[in-house]
Parts: C-alpha cells; sequence; structure tokens
C-alpha cells in the first residue's frame, strides 16, 4: 500500500468508513476492493444491488435472513454505483442497518448520461476480482472463499429456487 492509500485507509478506520449518509458507505473503489479481500470470514459475499431492479429489492431480504444466522462465517458485501443520494434514499426509506458500499462516485456527472449502475457495478467485480460477468445483472451475487477464490456466481438465468439453493449450499454446509 503506498503512503497516500495507507493515510486514507487510517482516516476511513478513524471516521468509521461512512460519508454524510450513514449506511451508505464510500470509501473508494480500491479500498473496498482490500477490504473484501482481506476479511477474514470463511465465506465473502458480493451482492450486485440497484434499488430500481425489483429482483435486487425483493431478493435482499432473504439473502440477509440467511446471511444473518451465519455472521460468524460470512461478511455480506452489498454493491451499488448508484449515486449515494439515491442509495440514502433507499436506505432511509427502507429503515436498513447494514451498509451499502457504493462504487464509481467520481464519475463525471452529465446531464444527459445514459450511465447504467448495474453495469458498472459488475464490471467493478470483474476488474477487481477476475470474474466473468456475461450474464450477471442486479441482485446476482459472488461467493468467494476465505482465500478469494471463487465458489459461486449467480447470473439473470437462474430461477428463483436455482439462485437461493447456491446460496443454501454454503450457508448450510460451510467449510
Amino acid at each position: 500500500m503506498n503512503i497516500a492509500k495507507t493515510y486514507s485507509f487510517i482516516l476511513f478506520l478513524l471516521l468509521g468508513g461512512t460519508n454524510v449518509f450513514s449506511q451508505a458507505v464510500n470509501m473508494g473503489d480500491e479500498l473496498l476492493a482490500d477490504k473484501i479481500k482481506e476479511s477474514d470470514k470463511k465465506y465473502k459475499i458480493i451482492y450486485v444491488f440497484c434499488d430500481y431492479c425489483q429482483p435486487s429489492v425483493e431478493r435482499l431480504p432473504h439473502l440477509l435472513e440467511l446471511v444473518d444466522k451465519n455472521r460468524d462465517s460470512i461478511d455480506l458485501f452489498p454493491i451499488c454505483a448508484q449515486d449515494s443520494a439515491e442509495v440514502a434514499a433507499y436506505i432511509e426509506k427502507n429503515q436498513t442497518i447494514m451498509p451499502f458500499y457504493l462504487i464509481n462516485q467520481d464519475r463525471k456527472r452529465k446531464r444527459i448520461s445514459f450511465y447504467n449502475p448495474i453495469k458498472a457495478t459488475c464490471k467493478y467485480i470483474e476488474r477487481n476480482f477476475k470474474v466473468s460477468i456475461n450474464k450477471m445483472g442486479a441482485s446476482d451475487y459472488c461467493i468467494f472463499d476465505q482465500s478469494n477464490t471463487l465458489v459461486v456466481q449467480t447470473n439473470w438465468e437462474m430461477k428463483d429456487e436455482e439462485y437461493f439453493n447456491m446460496l443454501n449450499l454454503i450457508v448450510d454446509n460451510p467449510k
């Protein structure tokens, strides 16, 4: 880690890692990837979240319920590339207490934009975790083990039953 990253990380730790919105965490894209990779839990789940994607919003409570039962062995990282104000509004409306990790917040904003936060989140996962994102979208997740090896990956072609069965295999049978 270079000096600037080290100071940023220390500042992040001192300030609790949050911006103005209490649960919309913007620590910077690189520090977030480092945080996920450095987690010492048996499993790390990266969840692609977007509040205007119905499956993303509908699947999240079930995912949270399963993960909550296994807090000692699983870290959950819902990642979102929407604007922080949009995520904060979702958090406030739904009284969500878990952190949502914001990425791509330093991008240039345009009056007319074709920016796709779901695609941006998937590209972030591909770039930082070397995962193929060909069929990934909002509500999909990747599960990595403690050594950052991909164990499970979902895609938009999966039915809910298969989607949750893959998660249950990890949750019910942790190594």
